[in-house]
């Protein structure tokens, strides 16, 4: 079980202008890595430190050696990402990778000694309560990012946990989730989403004036309030995954929606709020909350959910009206979003009793 805790560095001026042209020189390291890996086509690391360690280390004599392997690091995974298609490109404050040899973390003081182009800088941390769980964890690896408009330095610390026993009793949930409901699970719990329609609208029709402006100052107020809505987003959906994860369910049944967004609607408005549609989001959310607990979520096939009845099986296109469904054979009627969080729990249920006797209770994708 792995997770990532941020914590905002507390250091004065000199400490910080180090710390700043350490990130200028390892964006340079990063830069000329990517440049050789783009010419010749090529992201074995390797062959890329054969190529330009000596002559990174002349052009940044003063960056560690572990910072410049950890850039040439990072240009050769973004070149494999892009197939060294594009010449990869990194702005000159952008977040810096550190291993454990560079950088040494005290959670429990809340200190922490970091490398830079003037040699090692000790700085601290504030330690809040929430963040004390995590002092018997391990730390694997960390970040450091630049916030330039609050000129605020952050530590993101991953740290790894054995992962916990999974629950043995199979309790399964099935949870629809939509644009109109966030989620509808199968216990008849209703997650509306009027509330972040409303947000939503409120933002839209802000950055509908701000763009017909096109002044400087609209497009920073165009930034802060898409910074603004997507905080609201976010926090929403944490706070329905800790509901859902916290009831007496072991078992989390989802339709995999995947490729939700790859077939072409007709309606561009349908299509924006297709797009805005944090499903992701809320999926990952609930993972994470459930591993921390030894409960599982299971990814079901999406298709036809919606147009089968719960209770007899027949499926019809024609059963679901809207958010009514009403079952052409057996004459069943009930919420559509609600019959379809039935038909997610049985096909998790069923998914569940074919898995293989000696595979292990962990997570399914």
């Amino acid at each position: 079980m792995i997770r990532t805790i941020t914590f905002k560095l507390q250091l004065p001026d000199g400490e910080a202008t180090a710390l700043l042209n350490t990130m200028r020189a390892y964006s340079t390291a990063f830069s000329m890595s990517a440049q050789w890996g783009f010419e010749n086509r090529s992201w074995n690391k390797v062959e890329n430190h054969k190529a330009t360690y000596k002559a990174v280390r002349e052009s940044v004599p003063d960056l560690p050696s572990s910072l410049v392997q950890s850039a040439r690091d990072c240009a050769c995974e973004v070149l494999k990402a892009a197939k060294c298609e594009t010449l990869p490109e990194r702005k000159p404050l952008a977040a810096m990778r550190y291993n454990q040899r560079v950088i040494t973390v005290n959670l429990i003081y809340g200190i922490v000694t970091i490398a830079s182009v003037q040699g090692r800088i000790k700085t601290t941390f504030p330690i809040s309560e929430y963040h004390r769980q995590y002092l018997s964890w391990k730390v694997t690896s960390s970040t450091l990012s630049y916030d330039r408009r609050k000129r605020v330095f952050y530590l993101h610390i991953s740290m790894e946990h054995p992962d916990m026993e999974p629950v043995q009793e199979v309790k399964v949930l099935g949870i629809d989730r939509g644009i109109v409901n966030v989620a509808v699970c199968s216990d008849n719990t209703f997650f509306n989403s009027k509330r972040v329609k409303n947000v939503r609208s409120k933002y839209a029709h802000l950055r509908k004036e701000l763009q017909s402006k096109g002044t400087r100052s609209a497009k920073r107020k165009l930034r802060k309030i898409a910074r603004r809505e997507k905080r609201f987003v976010t926090d929403v959906n944490h706070r329905i995954s800790k509901q859902i994860v916290n009831s007496d369910y072991t078992v989390f049944a989802l339709e995999d929606l995947s490729k939700i967004r790859v077939k072409k609607r007709r309606s561009k408005s349908f299509r924006r709020k297709l797009n805005n549609w944090a499903f992701y989001e809320l999926e990952q959310f609930l993972r994470y909350k459930a591993a921390a607990l030894g409960k599982q979520v299971f990814l079901v096939d999406a298709r036809y959910t919606s147009q089968k009845c719960s209770v007899c099986g027949h499926t019809y296109k024609g059963n679901r009206d809207g958010s009514s469904f009403r079952c052409r054979r057996c004459g069943f009627q009930l919420h559509a979003d609600l019959n379809a969080a039935r038909n997610i729990a049985q096909a998790g249920i069923s998914g569940l009793s074919r898995l293989p006797v000696n595979q292990p209770n962990v997570t399914c994708l």
